[in-house]
């Protein structure tokens, strides 16, 4: 099975661009969403229609979403996938931090935001995929066999 996902992190209530980028949501077969505007995704859950796997970041503080987890963990196809904002393992000062909880998940595939910068990059046989922040325009489409994927970083004005 090929999966096809739409990653975003950092909304930061810029739900115009959410909306604009609903289409291209709902023909993934996943939305992977990185915290930070956890609210923002509950307004528009009605026009979400595919499933989603999210985390809750540092600036989601609403009473509504507090018991979303800080880490989520799917398997897609052979590939163990971990979803978290990035906070917790301080990824503004590097992935070291992700990379201990990858190995400690044994996950292979990782998603994270909050630097609010784009990447996609391997280290240490995981591959670390941050889509950048939606609320400056950057999101992610990954695409994925269930052993390998690949990432591009898209735009929306």
């Amino acid at each position: 099975m090929v999966y096809k996902l739409t990653v975003i992190s950092d909304v930061h209530y810029d739900v115009n661009r959410l909306r604009r980028i609903m289409p291209i949501i709902n023909s993934s077969d996943y939305l992977v969403f990185c915290g930070d505007g956890l609210f923002n995704l509950l307004t528009v859950r009605g026009e979400i229609l595919v499933p989603t796997i999210c985390v809750r970041g540092n600036c989601d503080r609403e009473p509504n979403v507090m018991n979303v987890a800080d880490l989520a963990g799917v398997t897609l196809g052979n590939t163990r996938v971990l979803v978290t904002h990035g906070h917790k393992q301080d990824v503004k000062h590097g992935i070291s931090g992700l990379l201990a909880a990858a190995q400690a998940k044994r996950s292979s595939l990782v998603f994270f935001g909050h630097t609010h910068s784009f990447y996609d990059g391997s280290v240490g046989g995981i591959h670390f995929i941050n889509p950048g922040a939606l609320c400056a325009g950057s999101y992610a489409l990954v695409l994925g066999d269930g052993a390998n994927f690949t990432c591009k970083q898209e735009f929306v004005l």
